[in-house]
């Protein structure tokens, strides 16, 4: 015989369902001030209720560490490649991703009330990873360089994601000829002839001395790339923003910045009372009444630039080559331009192909990565 089980009476439900909805009601509040960013301080000299930011910070490398302040942060919420960090105190923290095998990014950023700031972090492997792409190549498709001695350093610095030959022979009869040789080698020289023509072309021209508009200046070469423009006026190399509202990028846009009895726009200056604080924080984001710039000028580090193009997949940053190297910059110039080397030499050329990024470093062709190739 099956065991009866008797509901609860008619009275003990209704109980159990006030005392379930005065819980709700008592706790709404406290979540709902929690989830805008305020915070109890129970440790302080003098506890109370403070206004409270928070990071969102994206980062590519997997093994990648986040530190706020010098302390490693291992409590953040992760979404897919970024940490949301909450309950950070309004003012200027110093954000720091770092590997072991990767460039350390750094970055001051500025946390407010009740806003969370961005920022994407990017770590390029210390040592370039590149791909050779020679002339010719063994039936098995490595890639052969033809050397004085098997000693000889042919990627010196850098290293290599396929396996490659030496031969100290010149003999081709047992090799095979690489087409994708050939395409790389026809698209460097199509690139050279057409800056060639640009140059020749702008020489009819005068730069003007003053703020140049994008849509009258005649440059040497323009990128765009959704809805940024990647244009050289002069020496430097700017961005330059297209969109209007939320199509443009956070880093073009300033943020209140909070002063002693008021909170002051970095753009236009205005003191507004704290007390409005929260309210105008949330016009601002439901409006978009963002002030913004319309370009921000990519530090060359006082080099001359050479080549420059964005980044394939992210048009955040711009791949930079100068007398040196070839630099992946950052545009977003909040502090500074956190700037790291892809790939060193002089007199290199740069080529950006089907989402590849290619290099010619003398008679050598390469195919270089920004991330750390899988064995």
């Amino acid at each position: 015989m099956k065991p009866l089980v008797q509901p609860l009476a008619f009275w003990q439900r209704k109980l159990i369902f006030i005392l379930l909805l005065l819980a709700f009601l008592l706790s709404l509040p406290v979540f709902m001030f929690y989830a805008t960013g305020y915070r109890y301080d129970f440790f302080s000299d003098s506890p109370s209720i403070t206004a409270t930011g928070g990071l969102y910070v994206s980062a590519e490398a997997i093994e990648s560490a986040i530190y706020v302040d010098e302390t490693e942060v291992t409590n953040a919420r992760i979404f897919r490649n970024a940490s949301y960090i909450q309950g950070l105190t309004p003012g200027l923290h110093r954000v720091h991703v770092q590997s072991p095998t990767r460039h350390t990014w750094v970055k001051n950023l500025s946390v407010y009330p009740h806003i969370v700031t961005e920022a994407e972090a990017f770590n390029l492997p210390l040592v370039p990873q590149v791909r050779p792409i020679t002339e010719y190549q063994t039936a098995g498709g490595e890639a052969v360089f033809f050397v004085a001695t098997t000693s000889t350093l042919v990627l010196p610095g850098a290293s290599s994601t396929v396996s490659f030959v030496l031969s100290t022979s010149t003999a081709t009869t047992s090799l095979r000829l690489n087409q994708e040789y050939a395409l790389v080698k026809d698209l460097f020289i199509e690139q050279a002839s057409t800056t060639a023509k640009m140059q020749k072309k702008e020489q009819s021209f005068s730069f003007a001395t003053t703020t140049v508009d994008i849509a009258t200046e005649v440059a040497t070469t323009t990128v765009i790339r959704n809805n940024l423009a990647l244009v050289q006026e002069g020496e430097e190399v700017v961005v330059h923003a297209l969109g209007t509202g939320r199509q443009i990028p956070y880093y073009f846009c300033t943020t209140p910045v909070e002063l002693e009895g008021g909170l002051k726009s970095e753009a236009a200056g205005e003191l507004v009372p704290n007390e409005i604080l929260f309210e105008d924080t949330l016009i601002e984001l439901s409006n978009n009444t963002r002030e913004c710039r319309t370009k921000i000028t990519i530090d060359r580090k006082w080099k001359k630039v050479v080549d420059f193009n964005f980044l394939p997949k992210n048009e955040n940053l711009v791949l930079l080559g100068l007398e040196d190297g070839v630099y992946l910059v950052e545009i977003d110039d909040r502090s500074w331009q956190n700037a790291q080397l892809l790939y060193p030499g002089t007199a290199l050329r740069m080529l950006v192909y089907s989402g590849g990024i290619f290099i010619k470093d003398g008679t050598t062709y390469l195919e270089v990565y920004t991330d750390i190739e899988p064995e």
